[in-house]
């Protein structure tokens, strides 16, 4: 469908996308109602469903396994669409450049000028050296090879011993330059010179958080976990809530990610999907055991949030206004920026969107995440997860600067790195799947190796795969 083709207007005068009908198969009630009892506007992303679930497609465990998807992938994903390749704030001066790699392709990103960037291929056009191994900064792009040297523009500026290389015109000689866009203070690249622009592959995307600008954000914690296991299969871990049942059992007081609401927006160049899980309402499975004060009273220890006054929280409403209200107050705190008038659940709710093929921003300060998915060189049992914790930028006086990236091998917790906090354990309990579920893939039956999903709770995971196949031609 278009972008606009029988889309219906909501609350926020923006179009709501067409996306699956349908509710949790154990949930009492549905995040609709829950936001309803707010009594408060709704982002798109968050209105209720609308249209019948498409059918579902097969995935069968070859696809996580067999080196042939890796250079499918590389012919048909990697080098045709647009990716994420880096914050603006990574490269904050002129001069600044970072090395993005992706399977065995590597590019440099360069802040040419205040407000431009060029993207190359981070390769020699001398003897191939890479020219950017991980970061650096100069008013040139100079081989450490052999002193070749580049403008910022890409233009060749200097060969040492220049009379030896009669055959080298300067014009012939620059750098090879990609597609390179931006949004939301994220750096886009393309390696394909007749893709559309990155505007086509956003879709409704800029809309969704045109109340949440991703470009007033800082990287205030980076972390990079290598994992043992398929990047697709990594990221699928973060497309439902379905697992919290079994894997973040410790938060059932408190979210209620049974009563989760997916949705999705594809119009053939733009493929979108998200997740929605509910704050300060205990999950199905505990919520005749969870009082209103008791899961107001978890929420507050785990995340130290002062507690209410006593006799103040009569129901779960009550509950989610009041810790909206402290989460706006520690963000003017901190920030200086006035929260005041943002709803609820932009203050509260886990909100998730995804862009294919790995980019995944978060919508609202419930959790300010940034996810990304990359396969770790060649090996599609291998990958790397990069979480960045993005922060709202004070509002009068300096942007702090961007968070070194923390890099945790392959056989490393999170949890041994304080100053991850709780987000090294919610990472921790997620990769303990993934690297057994990879492992379990190889050991299944002949017959029955292929995913069976959940209608509804594991239909992210369905779009995906139906992107995934028409552009693999599978």
């Amino acid at each position: 469908m278009s972008k606009t083709e029988s889309l219906d207007i909501g609350i926020y005068g923006l179009p709501a996308p067409k996306v699956a009908v349908g509710q949790s198969s154990r949930g009492r009630m549905t995040y609709a109602q829950i936001v309803a009892k707010d009594n408060e506007p709704l982002n798109p992303i968050l209105q209720p469903q609308t249209e019948p679930f498409p059918p579902q497609v097969p995935i069968t465990f070859d696809r996580y396994l067999d080196k042939r998807f890796v250079d499918l992938e590389v012919e048909h994903i990697w080098n045709k669409h647009w990716q994420i390749a880096c914050r603006e704030e990574d490269i904050p001066n002129i001069g600044d450049r970072v090395s993005y790699d992706i399977v065995d392709q590597s590019y440099v990103i360069v802040r040419s000028g205040p407000e431009e960037f060029k993207a190359f291929y981070n390769t020699c056009r001398h003897r191939g050296r890479r020219l950017c191994d991980s970061k650096g900064s100069g008013t040139h792009i100079r081989c450490p090879f052999h002193a070749w040297t580049w403008n910022l523009d890409g233009s060749l500026e200097w060969v040492p011993s220049e009379e030896d290389f009669p055959h080298v015109k300067k014009r012939a000689y620059g750098l090879e330059q990609v597609q390179v866009d931006r949004w939301g203070g994220n750096v886009f690249i393309n390696p394909d010179p007749k893709a559309k622009p990155l505007s086509e592959a956003l879709g409704i995307l800029p809309d969704v958080f045109a109340d949440c600008p991703l470009d007033e954000r800082y990287t205030a914690q980076r972390l990079r976990k290598k994992i043992r296991c398929n990047w697709k299969l990594a990221q699928e871990a973060f497309m439902e809530a379905y697992h919290t049942l079994e894997t973040h059992w410790d938060h059932m007081p408190f979210f209620g990610t049974s009563y989760g609401q997916y949705g999705e927006y594809d119009d053939g160049e733009s493929h979108l999907n998200w997740l929605t899980t509910a704050s300060m309402v205990p999950d199905h499975w505990v919520f005749d055991k969870i009082s209103p004060d008791d899961s107001i009273n978890h929420f507050c220890t785990a995340f130290g949030f002062p507690f209410p006054e006593k006799g103040t929280i009569h129901n779960f409403t009550d509950a989610r206004k009041y810790i909206a209200k402290c989460r706006a107050e520690m963000i003017r705190l901190s920030t200086g920026r006035d929260f005041s008038d943002k709803t609820t659940a932009y203050l509260i709710d886990y909100i998730k969107a995804f862009m294919f093929p790995n980019h995944h921003p978060w919508w609202g300060e419930g959790l300010p995440w940034w996810y990304r998915f990359t396969p770790y060189e060649d090996d599609p049992g291998l990958c790397i997860m990069e979480v960045r914790i993005l922060l709202p930028t004070p509002l009068n006086g300096p942007t702090p600067p961007s968070a070194a990236p923390l890099d945790i091998d392959f056989d490393e917790r999170c949890a041994d790195f304080p100053a991850l906090g709780t987000a090294g354990k919610l990472v921790d309990q997620d990769i303990s799947n993934l690297v057994a579920i990879q492992k379990g893939l190889k050991s299944a039956a002949k017959k029955n190796r292929y995913m069976t999903l959940a209608q509804y709770q594991e239909s992210n995971i369905q779009h995906f795969h139906r992107v995934y196949n028409k552009l693999l031609g599978l």
